[in-house]
This record gives C-alpha cells, structure tokens and sequence, in this order.
C-alpha cells in the first residue's frame, strides 16, 4: 500500500498516545508490513513529543474556574458536544505535523544565521590583520626609518633567486634593522631565509623571516648584532637558523 497523508494522520495520533479505535489495526498492519516512512515518522514524533511535554510546566487551574466559566455562559447555553476520537486525534495529528514543520523551519534559519556569523567573522578577521599589518610598519618607521642616523643599502638576486630584491634599513644608534624584499621564492616548510650582517668580512646572524604568498616581506631585526654593518646578505637554511652560513645566497648587498 503507498505511504499516504492518513497513514501520517495515524502516525501522529500514536505518537501522541491518542486511543485510534478501529484505526489502531491498520495502524499496526502498516508498521507490521514494513513501511518505513511510517516507522521513521513514529519515532521521530514521540521523541518530538516527549522534548515539548518536558518543556511545559504543568499548571493546575483553579477550583472555582469551572464554576465562574458556566455562570459567564448563562443558562441558555449548552456546552457542545465533545468532538469524536476520529476528529479529535485528527486535529492533533495536524498539530503535530504542523510543529514538526515549524521545528525544521527554525533549524534552517539558524543554520543560515551560522552561516552569516562565520563569514562575517571571516571578514573581520582579515580586516584586523590588515591593521596589524599597518600598524607595524608605522612603528617600524617611527623606530627605524626615521631615525636621524639610519642608512640603507641595496640587495640583489643572486644564485637560484636572480630576480629577487630588497633593501635594508638600519640606525647604528638603535641596533634596530629592517629588511623590505620582494620575488623571493615560496620555501618548504622545513627552511627558512636568514639574514646575515656583515662586519670585517664576518658573518653574523640578524635574525630568521619568511615570506607571504607573494613573495614579499617585511622584516625587523629587534637585536642588530652590527650596528657598523658593512655588508648584508639573506641566505636559505633549516627552519630556526643556524649559526653560520650554509645554504645559498638568494640576497647579497652592494657596498659604496
């Protein structure tokens, strides 16, 4: 037999504990002979059920309720009749169908909301790092590129990376040095770009960066080992840094 609008009229009726009289056989031949949308909707309606019957608070009327209800009739009204078990268990069978509707409308609506929430925290993340982002370099100027005493120096490619370019900015006063480069390879995630300062020859590490998707960065040097730095140059090595150079040199300095 195909599922129906009435099998889901009996469904709800049991899920609601409502006596089906001659309904109840057919009722029980329909979950005997397999139906699934039957028993599916069965079980989901008594748990739907149960949630909003321990929702509600019983509230008990008052005694003289009843008394004041008949006397507002006046005594040319009757009360109607009750409606039939078949009508009755019907009307809450609509009910029940009705809030199973209204329950599914209200999870897609907040799942929408879930949705908008995200993106917009999406949004707004990305708007703070742009800030940061702005906000550094501010401060690297205001400690660094302003400073009466800075210098600066020209990097070019070199080696595997002959398109890359950057400058260094340095005040000898503040031991404070900012690389800004650009076209520089994307690395694994094992290696590192590391920048040396150079002094009579002499190597020393300033520090390790990487770089964005573009190839691009921005880099200070909080502890300037060289404050007379006489040369400078950014080499590729193990993720952390290592004390002395080992990997290829991708940036090197021009001197005057």
């Amino acid at each position: 037999m195909p599922h129906s609008e009435r099998h889901e009229e009996l469904v709800a009726a049991a899920a609601l504990g409502m006596p089906l009289g001659a309904d109840a056989g057919e009722l029980a031949s329909l979950l005997a002979g397999g139906c699934a949308l039957c028993g599916a909707l069965l079980g989901d309606l008594r748990v739907a059920g149960t949630a909003l019957a321990a929702g509600v608070a019983p509230i008990a009327p008052p005694p003289e309720l009843k008394g004041r209800i008949l006397r507002a009739l006046g005594p040319s009204r009757v009360p109607a009749p009750p409606a039939s078990g078949a009508a009755a268990w019907r009307v809450f069978a609509a009910a029940a169908v009705l809030l199973l509707v209204a329950v599914g409308l209200d999870d897609s609506r907040l799942r929408r909301e879930r949705e908008e929430l995200r993106s917009q925290s999406a949004d707004l993340a990305g708007r703070l790092q742009t800030a940061e982002t702005r906000l550094a370099e501010r401060t690297l100027r205001a400690r660094v590129l302003e400073s009466e005493d800075v210098q600066m120096m020209l990097l070019g490619g070199k080696g595997p990376q002959p398109e890359a370019r950057g400058r260094v900015f340095w005040s000898p006063q503040a031991r404070r040095g900012v690389l800004v480069a650009a076209s520089l390879a994307a690395l694994p995630s094992d290696r590192q770009y590391e920048l040396w300062v150079f002094l009579n020859g002499k190597p020393v590490n300033a520090g390790v960066f990487d770089v964005d998707a573009s190839g691009r960065v921005l880099f200070e040097s909080t502890d300037f080992p060289e404050p007379n730095a006489q040369n400078f140059a950014v080499t590729v090595e193990p993720r952390g840094g290592v004390p002395a150079p080992t990997g290829p040199v991708v940036l090197v300095g021009s001197p005057t």
